[in-house]
């Protein structure tokens, strides 16, 4: 960590304010470890805190304002602004440091998005996800199997095995209908115990896969991780899989599942493996399939390898998104009516993909276009269709959330996955 003498500003968000006439920058953590924004006046920002990048002491920095302002900023200002964004855990410090190592120390996740992006009242989430299965787009009242059925004496062994789901991670109020459809057939139909959730990773990796052995806290109790499963996977694929764990401090992508499995399952014993996807873009740029990346082939090697040995009944979770188009993303043009149709028409065709456990050709669709709509699920799910084996996709439900303003449009998808084996016997 750089000494508070030579200031570095972590790598945080940055967006333009204007307030009654004022302009100012708004610093956002993606970690989530500093506890509120960082808001700095404009000038502030561009005139001193940029020149906090952990090589320039705070005389450089004094001189570097003086040469840049003709204005002469006291040591004593300098000082004051260091230890203000130090206490909002905004440098690389000690305290950062301090605070990256009580999360990496902590068995259990805590859950980062109760009470911004759903209820952290327990009896308000359930709520609010009931009504999502008998909204107009939902499927329907969720109905548990009978206790004979939770315990495995049902006729499901008969029936194709649920071998996997494919479910937004979009915010509830936007996607949470559709998230019911795979949800509603997983408890319906899966006699799973342990559950392989291969999320995004939205922040940069240094690593393609990211694994941890936290349990996952939520409003309706924690989601256990199976750390054995998890250690196994490590042994492997390798021990860098945690290289970048605390990107799981914040992710939403794997939240968003264990809160659905929890409300679903209940008490049902149940374990996860949580995986964060890294980028598979620069893949993409060489018109590579993924698989022939050394990185992608063993993870995907030993993710197979791993449930061989398990012996246990898995099912595969993949908490995936699609396109990601309109201003706010940074196309020119506003979502409109026709827009959407080829947002639906090229989604269509990569689900088309997915249903056929195509990974190549999932991968292909959305490098014959450079990407152009930004698939967010795009690395996470060829991870899964790889590791599906003989198996059949179905769509069950499909949809766009639009912005009033027509500046954004997300969609997202339902799938489920039997095995085929199953189906034959």
């Amino acid at each position: 960590m750089a000494p508070l003498d030579r200031p570095k500003l972590r790598l945080l968000a940055a967006r333009r304010l204007e307030h009654m006439g004022q302009s100012f920058v708004v610093l956002e953590d993606p970690l989530r470890l500093c506890p509120n924004p960082v808001v700095l006046a404009l000038d502030v920002f561009n005139e001193v805190v940029r020149h906090f990048n952990g090589r320039n002491s705070l005389r450089d920095v004094q001189t570097l304002v003086l040469e840049s302002t003709s204005q002469y900023l006291e040591m004593g200002a300098i000082r004051q602004l260091v230890d203000q964004l130090d206490q909002a855990l905004a440098l690389e410090s000690p305290a950062y440091a301090v605070a990256v190592r009580s999360f990496l120390d902590a068995t259990e996740r805590p859950a980062a998005l109760a009470g911004l992006s759903y209820a952290s009242e327990p009896k308000r989430l359930r709520s609010d996800l009931d009504r999502f299965f008998k909204a107009r787009d939902g499927a329907g009242v969720l109905a548990l199997p009978p206790p004979a059925a939770r315990n495995g004496d049902d006729d499901r062994s008969a029936k194709p095995r649920l071998r996997a789901i494919v479910s937004p991670h979009i915010d509830f109020p936007r996607g949470g209908p559709v998230y019911t459809w795979a949800y509603k057939t997983l408890v319906e139909r899966s006699d799973a115990d342990v559950f392989v959730i291969l999320g995004v990773a939205h922040q940069h990796c240094r690593r393609r896969f990211v694994l941890t052995r936290k349990d996952f806290a939520t409003p309706l109790g924690v989601v256990s991780t199976d750390r054995e499963y998890v250690d196994r996977l490590a042994e492997a694929a390798g021990a860098h899989l945690f290289d970048d764990e605390l990107t799981h401090r914040s992710e939403h992508s794997i939240e968003f599942q264990a809160v659905f499995l929890k409300h679903v399952l209940g008490d049902r014993p149940f374990t996860i493996v949580p995986i964060l996807v890294g980028s598979f873009h620069d893949l993409m740029k060489r018109k590579a399939d993924p698989i022939t990346d050394p990185e992608v082939e063993r993870f995907i090697r030993a993710l197979r390898r791993t449930e061989l040995a398990s012996g246990r009944k898995v099912a595969y979770i993949g908490g995936i998104d699609l396109c990601h188009v309109g201003p706010e993303f940074g196309d020119p043009e506003l979502v409109d009516a026709a827009l959407q149709n080829r947002i639906r028409a090229f989604d269509h065709e990569m689900l088309a993909r997915a249903e056929a456990v195509d990974p190549v050709g999932w991968f292909r669709t959305a490098s014959d276009v450079g990407d152009r709509w930004r698939v967010c699920g795009l690395a996470a799910a060829y991870t899964m269709l790889h590791v599906l084996g003989p198996s059949r996709g179905e769509l069950l439900k499909y949809n766009q959330a639009v912005d009033d303003r027509k500046t954004c449009c997300v969609s997202f998808a339902s799938m489920v996955f039997h095995s085929v084996a199953a189906a034959v016997e």
